[in-house]
């Protein structure tokens, strides 16, 4: 399937900013932030309107190399193709791909995305849903504020059962560790100013070592899971904010 006449429709498809997935047999040499090589093999190579440059192998998520645009990018024809791209901006990256084998060829023109990447059911969204619902934290839960701010961080909310003043972690996924050292610290620092004091940690789950650390420590586990409430006033957020 290698040819002169591929080498010159990549060309033609990559002048043309077209979407383009080559899956192939190849090798990669890259030089820049280190230098790397890697044998031949199966992958898929992406190479997007806005030039950049994403080589991916048969397993995981990741892309075993890639270079953020702005790049140039060009296919040689000589006995194999050679797809040679370098970034134009500092830092200075170039990869070498040698390609032994296509398997499939695609390009595409003319796409559009103009939707927005919409982050919901976060550790914000639980925290006015239970704003709104504090006797989802406890029948007498009265809260004093949210964000409670102390030198070791803010408190997710902050508020009394009965005599008790109550420091309340939320996670929107399992909790781990950290958060029930996370929640162990701030009911150690509350204590030095007011008692008593119960610390509880709130999670649609948590691990075996988080749940032993909150059961030493006397700090309460309550399961609730944000994607199963009704967010009654949601916030969006955009992956620019995010970043």
């Amino acid at each position: 399937m290698i040819s002169q006449e591929l080498c010159d429709r990549i060309n033609r498809d990559l002048g043309d900013r077209r979407f383009t997935l080559i899956v192939c047999d190849c090798s990669i040499e890259y030089y820049g932030r280190s230098r790397s090589e890697i044998g031949r093999g199966h992958r898929m190579i992406v190479v997007k309107p806005d030039t950049t440059i994403l080589i991916h192998s048969l397993s995981g998520f990741k892309p075993v190399n890639w270079m953020s645009p702005p790049t140039e990018t060009i296919a040689e024809y000589e006995k194999e193709l050679l797809l040679h791209s370098q970034r134009t901006k500092k830092p200075y990256e170039e990869i070498k791909i040698r390609i032994h084998d296509v398997l499939d060829y695609r390009a595409y023109a003319n796409l559009i995305d103009d939707g927005r990447l919409d982050i919901t059911h976060t550790e914000k969204d639980l925290q006015d849903y239970l704003v709104s619902h504090p006797k989802l934290v406890h029948p007498e839960f009265r809260l004093k504020k949210a964000e409670y701010q102390t030198p070791l961080g803010f408190f997710d909310l902050y508020g009394k059962i009965g005599d008790k003043y109550v420091v309340v972690e939320l996670k929107a996924e399992k909790a781990g560790l950290p958060a029930a050292l996370q929640v162990k610290r701030y009911v150690e620092w509350l204590k030095q100013h007011v008692k008593p004091v119960q610390g509880m940690l709130m999670a649609p789950g948590i691990t075996a070592n988080a749940l032993t650390i909150l059961r030493k420590e006397g700090i309460e586990f309550k399961k609730i899971d944000v994607r199963k409430i009704y967010i009654k006033h949601k916030k969006n957020k955009t992956l620019g904010e995010w970043c």
